[in-house]
């Protein structure tokens, strides 16, 4: 496995942290919802408690058996909710990442993919980050026609993952597109409209929900020359710089005189760090 892949570098699991803390809240929750339902039956006046402590109870106010009750079983269901949880946060998969590629382990199946053959990468925010525009998130494919495989806060270390997985992919994705580019082709990029990204931060519930993205991706293109969006096309100049002052949420193509002659959302872009080593090429490439 691992002699087509290289050398293992680093495994990602569930997040062991949360894991325990829910496990822990649960565990709290039950037990204390259990110690106030064996307060129900508290006596309410001295003479029942004799002499020991009792629950007064105002005229028209609550009895014990209610208030305890509704507490209790409160934080039992609290507790279980905890619990269920944590149950769901270890069903995530397993990335192993190796030099060439990335190996993801779920429920029994191993699935391989080599850096190299990996078309697609969408980097994206879901949780307190998302409005932020903080990249927490990425989902990656062989081809159009396959799920996405998402990475996510709910696996171990995700953001060392991420950061390792876009740095290897871009490298080696690069090294196969960068012929293809010095000889004429162009290359088809995808994009997201920007307001379906801010849409998927403020209403997807989960991961699944952010990455469901397919129905509103638009096709753009990379020429050794020209970039072409909308039917325009953008010409390259060697004196035009990308502007990475907000790399996180922009990407602008400025020209010789300040002006921007592109700019798109960053984490719209599918396989954005391989469109912005290619961009970054072809202006270094370009004659004039």
């Amino acid at each position: 496995m691992f002699d087509i892949h290289g050398k293992k570098l680093t495994t990602h699991g569930y997040n062991k942290f949360v894991f325990i803390g829910l496990i822990i809240c649960s565990a709290i929750f039950i037990a204390i919802g259990i110690f106030c339902l064996t307060l129900m039956n508290m006596p309410t006046s001295r003479e029942e408690a004799g002499g020991g402590i009792y629950f007064t109870v105002e005229p028209g106010g609550v009895s014990p058996m209610m208030l305890f009750s509704l507490i209790g079983g409160g934080l039992i269901i609290l507790g279980l909710v905890a619990a269920a949880i944590a149950l769901m946060q270890k069903n995530v998969p397993t990335f192993t990442i190796t030099e060439k590629g990335i190996i993801c382990k779920y429920k029994g199946k191993e699935t391989l993919s080599l850096f190299k053959d990996i078309s697609d990468v969408y980097l994206f925010s879901v949780g307190r980050t998302s409005y932020t525009g903080s990249i927490n998130s990425l989902a990656y494919r062989k081809n159009k026609s396959d799920a996405w495989t998402l990475i996510s806060p709910r696996n171990s270390g995700y953001d060392k993952l991420i950061s390792t997985f876009r740095s290897l992919y871009s490298e080696q994705r690069v090294q196969a597109l960068r012929a293809q580019l010095e000889h004429g082709a162009t290359l088809e990029f995808n994009y997201v409209d920007a307001k379906m990204i801010w849409f998927k931060r403020a209403f997807s519930l989960n991961v699944a929900g952010a990455a469901n993205i397919d129905s509103s991706l638009q096709k753009f293109y990379l020429t050794k020359d020209n970039i072409i969006k909308d039917d325009k096309s953008i010409i390259i100049n060697k004196s035009d710089k990308i502007n990475t002052a907000s790399w996180v949420d922009n990407l602008h193509l400025i020209d010789r005189d300040g002006n921007k002659k592109f700019s798109m959302m960053f984490p719209s872009i599918i396989s954005a760090d391989v469109f912005c080593t290619l961009l970054q090429e072809a202006i270094d490439r370009a004659e004039m």
